[in-house]
């Protein structure tokens, strides 16, 4: 089961989530949750790049939330830190 991906967390490509458009709204343990189209740096691949991968089952104000392993458009996978300890079927 894999957990959510938050502001802060890492990146396979070295680099960690930094834009959560509903920061103000959806956070865990006071981190903002990512859901699909969110921002991650990339140390790989120069540049902030986007999560085209989320939840098909998970939404948060009806857009997928982003698990542990989704995929950002520079073909870097999320790694969950914040919220490590959240499993979701």
């Amino acid at each position: 089961m894999p957990s959510p991906i938050c502001q802060g967390d890492s990146t396979t490509g070295g680099g960690e989530v930094t834009r959560c458009q509903h920061a103000s709204t959806h956070r865990i343990n006071g981190h903002p949750l990512a859901v699909k189209g969110d921002y991650a740096s990339c140390s790989l691949h120069p540049g902030e790049h986007s999560f085209v991968e989320g939840s098909s089952t998970h939404l948060a104000n009806g857009m997928p939330i982003v698990l542990e392993g989704h995929l950002l458009s520079c073909g870097c996978h999320a790694i969950a830190g914040k919220a490590a300890h959240i499993k979701v079927e």
